[in-house]
């Protein structure tokens, strides 16, 4: 089973580095490779959960984070019947960044140019999407966590 998902992994990776940018600066490091050695190690941890969308059915988060410092990230990001009732998948990868607001502590993971994921962890199987000042929403029948796949 591991082999399989190892397998689909690293050929999903390989497939959404092609359409990646290139970013310039000397921290460059290859995010594919990096959570797909930890995967291979056993050193990475899957969360996922559909959040609710204003127009739509609601977008799906798979969200890969590595077990070292600093967390190496890869996220498909499901937009649920977004183009003419079909699905939009996005891909990411890169380092997550530990932040602190307050008492509140979480990870961004940046998703391109002024795109970012702000996370909070509840416990040991969950995280919740916040906004940038790590704030859960006001509406608590909404659900935005993500849980841990096993």
């Amino acid at each position: 089973m591991k082999k399989v998902l190892f397998i689909l992994a690293v050929g999903a990776f390989a497939l959404s580095s092609c359409n990646q940018k290139k970013t310039e600066g000397a921290e460059q490091v290859d995010s594919t490779q990096v959570v797909a050695d930890s995967m291979a190690n056993d050193s990475l941890t899957t969360y996922e959960g559909t959040i609710p969308a204003a127009d739509g059915p609601g977008t799906k988060y798979v969200v890969a984070l590595t077990k070292d410092t600093p967390a190496h990230f890869h996220v498909t990001e499901t937009l649920l019947a977004a183009e003419n009732g079909k699905d939009q998948v996005n891909e990411y990868n890169g380092v997550a960044e530990e932040v602190t607001v307050g008492q509140n502590k979480g990870l961004k993971l940046t998703l391109g140019e002024g795109n970012a994921l702000y996370l909070k962890q509840i416990d040991e199987t969950t995280y919740r999407m916040v906004n940038d000042q790590l704030e859960e929403a006001v509406s608590k029948d909404l659900n935005y966590d993500l849980k841990l796949k096993k």
